[in-house]
């Protein structure tokens, strides 16, 4: 159960454990009481949106990439890629972490941190591996 101030507010929960061959009138009663809290909760609805092709090109008018989309421009994957920076020394392999070094700063990359992904460099879109 999620019990943070906003849940016990604004959600309905329940969370109990009930054998129906053991008590069945019981069993029943709560199942007609989360179909009732299905009934009454708010519907959440999916849109989806196509995207043209125009929209789909939008990273063109970023000057650095990741270096996944850099990986993809060239035909290679990531990890690939990666490797080779590490061999040109643009990144360096501490453990099981990567470091920007600094001849990959002055390469033009850059070290990011993302809540939603994770850690991550860009590079500029015109660099060569």
């Amino acid at each position: 159960m999620n019990l943070y101030d906003f849940s016990q507010v604004n959600n309905n929960e329940m969370g109990v454990y009930i054998d129906r061959e053991a008590e069945p009138d019981l069993y029943r009663d709560v199942h007609d009481e989360a179909q009732r809290l299905i009934r009454i909760s708010d519907q959440v609805r999916l849109s989806a949106e196509t995207v043209s092709d125009d929209e789909e090109q939008g990273e063109e008018e970023y000057e650095k990439l990741t270096t996944s989309k850099i990986a993809k421009a060239i035909g290679m994957k990531t990890a690939d890629l990666t490797d080779r920076l590490v061999e040109k020394g643009l990144l360096l392999k501490d453990g099981d972490q990567l470091k920007l070094t600094d001849a990959g700063k002055e390469a033009g990359g850059e070290f990011r941190l993302s809540k939603r992904y994770g850690p991550y460099f860009l590079w500029p879109k015109d660099m060569t591996v």
